[in-house]
């Protein structure tokens, strides 16, 4: 059953689109990425999969979504994020009277696993579609994939461009070390191999195919950024091999073998780091980020088995 609500989470009205079929099975709470693009209003569709077997909980983050227009002015910060997703685990520890999964997809997974590493006794697994892991030197890790698939490609002309930004970065291939006529070919070329195209687009093709969907959440896609781009300029310090390993709840990451969007590879070598009493790294073929919506039935029989053995 579909109940939309808000809720108020830290003084700030939070939308909520709750898919609850039965209090003794599962609850998944899910925690969107962007930031500032809900996907609240896309999990008809997620929930549709697995529905009947566990107990689904949307929620649109402050200053996204719906929630939105509930933020106060200013600014949405990494504290504000993780204090209203400390609030609402909590909340739903409370009612139903037990530990919840937690699944989070691209940005969400960054304050997502570290909530679910500092806060065991709430929680009974973690999913990570599409993890986030080291921001520091992904630019490096995407360009060494455009180099090694225009390699593939036969183009030398391409080679030679990625050897000459490597050059001008001492290999770092950050941003704020090249021209402006440099960073045009960079996102050319990371365009042309699809690698971090920055957009979920099955997504956004998606949202408005929802029932509860209007104008006014055309409006919110376009706004929400505004005051959460502060969250991309914390992302991009984000470090996860550089702080504790250790988690206490079983753990999973799933994506596609083509997500360079957030490496795969990245990753399955933080996974084989981590310590976790089960930990699971699911790789689907021919699929992207978009995994969850380019190969669903693989996505959700590789998630049921897992939360069904958890």
């Amino acid at each position: 059953m579909e109940k939309t609500e808000y809720i108020d989470i830290n003084g700030t009205g939070h939308f909520f689109i709750e898919y609850e079929t039965d209090f003794e099975k599962p609850v998944i709470l899910y925690v969107h990425g962007g930031p500032g693009l809900a996907e609240s209003l896309v999990g008809w569709e997620i929930a549709g999969y697995t529905e009947k077997f566990y107990n689904w909980i949307f929620y649109d983050q402050r200053g996204a979504g719906r929630t939105y227009y509930k933020s106060p002015d200013g600014l949405v910060t990494y504290e504000d994020i993780y204090s209203d997703l400390d609030a609402i685990v909590r909340m739903l520890h409370e009612r139903y009277g037990k530990k919840i999964f937690i699944m989070a997809h691209n940005w969400g997974t960054i304050p997502a696993i570290r909530y679910v590493r500092e806060n065991p006794r709430f929680i009974a697994g973690y999913i990570g579609n599409s993890q986030i892991v080291d921001m520091v030197n992904i630019a490096k890790t995407r360009c060494a994939r455009v180099k090694e698939l225009a390699l593939l490609a036969g183009s030398k002309r391409d080679v030679k461009t990625i050897d000459k930004l490597s050059e001008a970065t001492g290999g770092t291939f950050a941003r704020e070390r090249l021209t402006k006529k440099q960073i045009t070919k960079l996102n050319v070329l990371l365009g042309k191999y699809n690698i971090a195209s920055g957009t979920d687009k099955l997504l956004m093709k998606k949202i408005p195919t929802n029932p509860l969907y209007d104008m006014v959440d055309l409006r919110i896609l376009m706004s929400g950024p505004k005051i959460s781009y502060k969250l991309n300029e914390y992302m991009r310090g984000v470090n996860l091999f550089d702080e504790d390993k250790a988690y206490e709840v079983p753990m999973m990451f799933i994506t596609g073998n083509w997500d360079y969007q957030y490496p795969y590879k990245t990753a399955a070598d933080y996974m084989e780091q981590l310590s976790a009493p089960c930990k699971q790294m699911t790789v689907i073929e021919d699929a992207t980020y978009d995994a969850m919506y380019e190969k669903p039935e693989e996505f959700w029989e590789a998630f049921t088995g897992f939360v069904d053995n958890v």
